[in-house]
């Protein structure tokens, strides 16, 4: 088809696509231009629309930006005349002697006027700093010097009179970006300002924007940008004991109120005359709560919004009842919309009280995202509701089929479809109860759609006057639980023990990503009861820490083949972990069988109902898991860690041990590992004897792991003599990083650097080792930081954790 022939609908379709792309292709963009003319004019309303947003995605975007300008500037109708500053900093002196020439003509109209395009002028588009030519740039000083602009600035209230001498420049500098971006913003726009739809108007500006209110025919967002800051008004250069007395500190109070006055009168004019087409003001931080209600109550209902967070949270509660929420998909209220709070007027007062009703929260039909604090156990009991009435009717449906009498025919036209809810994530932050009803309240009320759950406790509870904590009460979650679409969980509690009904957790066969946390850090083996095993198959990330990590069930790692990511652990102190004793974890199964009761458990009341297992969980370190590649484990487990695993993960690709356990003066109480050969072999012989009767490694023999890259061991691991040498030759030759942290014995900086030499792909290794700088540099090392870079990747790093030196790289070469 050739081009002249292509419908201008499907044209600008994929213009449109063109331009929605992120990241925003503004090169390809602008070669459309040169393909033809009608190319060229459905192309530029594109570029133009919001002009300085392309320019920022240009690969050159300063220059872009600057030639932008000038092309603007250039086409200003000479009655309005460009100010001088303007002139210097962006017009060369031909540009400026035409527009001299052209005042008081009728000036030729351009080929294409390109500020009849724009759409859109927003301060973050437009460089704050000197985004003209840097040729320019000593221009506009020597200008600002020649007509004395600071100590028009310093008159005007823009900057302090109290500057230091030495600080005069910068403060200048500050203060012509502001008025370079003020001008800029006018000239551009008061040619247009009938086509223009969104606009930044700054503080200083608005009165001059006021008088011209009834020409925004098309303006539908206005933002009004704070152009100026603390530093404009010199504090920054304010000697320390002159800022308190700085009378400037008033000047500018007087001016915010000024400002916040012309701002409500600029809104009140325009949504007088231009009725429903303003439907966005945005303000700064300097405008009061009750300034901000008052300015959102003249603007009309939000138009069928799409989401609400706290850009529009404001304008929302102001015509809650009159806006359209039918046609919202997410509701996102940050972590910090409560921190706001002593700050608030009584009407944002009142807006917290409809946020914490949540009265809203039912009308939103087609919610799938929901992101915000917990208002309290019963936020979600509307939709347990809803859940309960859908029920009835399936069953008085089904019971209908099987009725033949007309009096007991079930209608269903008043049916309403459930809220489809597929992503939740809350945050408690109440310390007086538990954070459970609504999590299970989630899970009940919206099983048929929910894919992800994120539940996290903010608070910390049950704690004395220095913060220690006095007990840990259990929680328990999953009882009842059906969610067949289920991909994610993460559940995390601060000062609670939290335990999961496995029943519910095997009915989520959709679960990709488990993470279940609790701060537990201390913990009576006796008392720890395995939960029952779980069939996962689509399981892929399995992130337990605490309570969670003790009670579950190994086992179920057999029937996780997907599995990818393993992270096991314990709550650390300070970078320690408590681990019991090893006669204490050596006890047989035999003398540890309980009967499975709560009581056996040392659980409350509460949690009957979790099915339990009357033993101490066992690890048999014999799952087979062909897809995983990253393993962390701490405390307990990595003390328990059975190098012989590694013979069952082919794909292995990241591991880290860390058994560091807090200090202690019993010396009885030991967590030390002892790692030989046979423990990295595949059971079967690994030595052989060559003719002058020294042994040599089989290779063939050790467990291999060719994608291993990365490999992290913390505490105090002791290797047989070539343990090492072999982990790095044989079983995994591909490192390309190895840690072994304070406490590992058995690996000398000798042996380290010449394995750091022999090995291909090792780029760095760290070991912990009882010398001084001077020492390690008396083995030929440089240090890291002494190296040019063009050198350093060229060469290997081999970081030591000296002690009490810290740590220090250097290059091995």
């Amino acid at each position: 088809m050739p081009r002249e022939s292509l419908p201008l609908e499907c044209l600008l379709n994929i213009l449109h696509f063109l331009a929605n792309q992120y990241p925003y292709d503004a090169d390809t963009m602008t070669r459309l231009l040169r393909v033809s003319k009608t190319f060229c004019a459905a192309t530029l309303p594109f570029l133009y629309g919001d002009c300085f947003e392309t320019c920022i995605h240009k690969h050159d975007s300063v220059i872009t930006t600057t030639q932008m300008i000038r092309t603007l500037l250039r086409q200003v109708h000479p009655q309005n005349r460009i100010p001088d500053l303007l002139r210097v900093a962006y017009l060369s002196q031909d540009d400026q002697d035409n527009l001299e020439s052209m005042e008081g003509q009728s000036p030729s109209p351009p080929v294409f006027n390109y500020g009849n395009f724009i759409r859109r002028i927003v301060p973050r588009c437009i460089n704050w700093g000197f985004s003209f030519d840097y040729v320019h740039i000593n221009l506009v000083m020597e200008y600002a010097t020649t007509h004395q602009l600071f100590d028009q600035y310093v008159a005007e209230g823009v900057l302090s009179n109290n500057i230091h001498d030495d600080s005069k420049a910068e403060a200048l500098e500050d203060a012509l970006k502001m008025d370079i971006h003020r001008q800029l913003i006018w000239m551009i726009c008061q040619d247009h300002m009938d086509t223009i739809e969104e606009l930044s108007i700054p503080w200083f500006d608005i009165e001059r924007y006021t008088d011209h209110v009834d020409q925004f025919t098309s303006l539908s967002e206005v933002i009004f940008s704070c152009d100026h800051y603390k530093t404009a008004w010199g504090y920054k250069w304010v000697t320390h004991g002159e800022e308190d007395s700085d009378p400037a500190e008033e000047e500018v109070n007087e001016k915010h109120n000024r400002y916040s006055t012309d701002m409500l009168q600029f809104v009140q004019q325009h949504t007088s005359i231009h009725k429903n087409v303003l439907r966005y003001v945005g303000t700064n931080s300097y405008t009061t709560p009750d300034l901000c209600f008052e300015i959102q109550a003249l603007l009309p209902p939000l138009h069928y919004p799409r989401s609400i967070d706290r850009s529009n949270w404001i304008s929302f509660v102001v015509r809650m009842k009159d806006t359209n929420l039918n046609h919202v998909e997410s509701i996102t209220l940050s972590r910090n919309f409560e921190s706001r709070r002593p700050r608030w007027g009584e009407k944002e007062e009142k807006a917290y009280g409809i946020y914490k009703n949540l009265s809203f929260l039912p009308r939103c039909r087609v919610l799938k995202q929901l992101k915000m604090y917990s208002v309290g156990p019963d936020m979600f009991q509307w939709a347990v509701q809803e859940k309960q009435m859908d029920e009835a009717r399936q069953r008085r449906r089904i019971t209908s089929q099987y009725v033949s009498t007309r009096q007991h025919e079930y209608h269903d036209n008043d049916l309403v479809p459930l809220v489809p809810l597929r992503s939740v994530i809350i945050s408690v932050k109440e310390p007086s109860r538990l954070p459970v009803q609504e999590v299970n309240d989630i899970a009940f009320a919206f099983s048929d759609t929910l894919e992800k759950l994120f539940m996290r406790d903010e608070w910390s509870r049950n704690r004395d006057e220095n913060g220690n904590l006095v007990s840990t009460p259990q929680v328990a979650y999953g009882r009842g639980w059906n969610l067949p679409r289920l991909q994610i969980l993460a559940l995390s509690v601060n000062d609670f023990q939290l335990y999961f009904d496995m029943n519910g957790l095997g009915r989520c066969r959709s679960l990709e990503r488990i993470r279940l946390h609790d701060n537990v850090k201390l913990y009576n083996h006796q008392e720890v009861r395995s939960w029952s095993s779980v069939s996962l198959p689509e399981l892929k990330v399995l992130d337990l820490r605490g309570s969670p990590a003790l009670h579950f069930n190994m086992d179920s790692l057999h029937h996780s083949p997907c599995l990818k990511t393993l992270r096991l652990g314990m709550q650390s102190m300070d970078y320690r972990y408590y681990i019991p004793s090893a006669e204490e974890l050596e006890l047989d199964d035999s003398d540890n069988q309980g009967t499975g009761s709560n009581e056996a458990s040392g659980m409350p009341d509460s949690n009957q109902g979790l099915d339990l297992i009357g033993r101490r969980p066992r690890y048999t370190w014999d799952w087979y898991l062909p897809n995983l590649s990253s393993v962390s484990l701490t405390a307990v487990f990595a003390f328990q860690f059975d190098f012989q695993w590694l013979q069952y993960l082919p794909n292995l690709e990241d591991i880290r041990l860390e058994m560091k356990s807090p200090q202690n003066n019993d010396s009885s109480v030991t967590h030390e590992r002892y790692i030989t050969l046979k423990d990295i072999s595949r059971g079967q012989q690994l030595h052989q004897q060559d003719e002058d009767g020294s042994e040599e490694i089989l290779s063939d023999q050790v467990i291999s792991l060719p994608k291993l890259a990365s490999m992290y061991l913390y505490g105090r691991w002791n290797f047989e003599e070539k343990v090492v040498e072999t982990i790095c030759s044989f079983m995994a030759p591909n490192l390309t990083k190895t840690e072994f942290g304070c406490g590992c014995a058995s690996v000398t900086p000798e042996e380290s650097i010449a394995l750091v030499k022999r090995m291909p792909c090792l780029k760095s290794m760290c070991l912990g080792v009882s010398w001084t700088p001077d020492e390690m540099q008396g083995l030929g090392l440089a240090p890291w930081d002494e190296v040019p870079e063009q050198e350093k990747h060229c060469n290997k790093q081999l970081v030591f954790d000296l002690h009490g030196y810290g740590c220090h790289s250097f290059v091995v070469r």
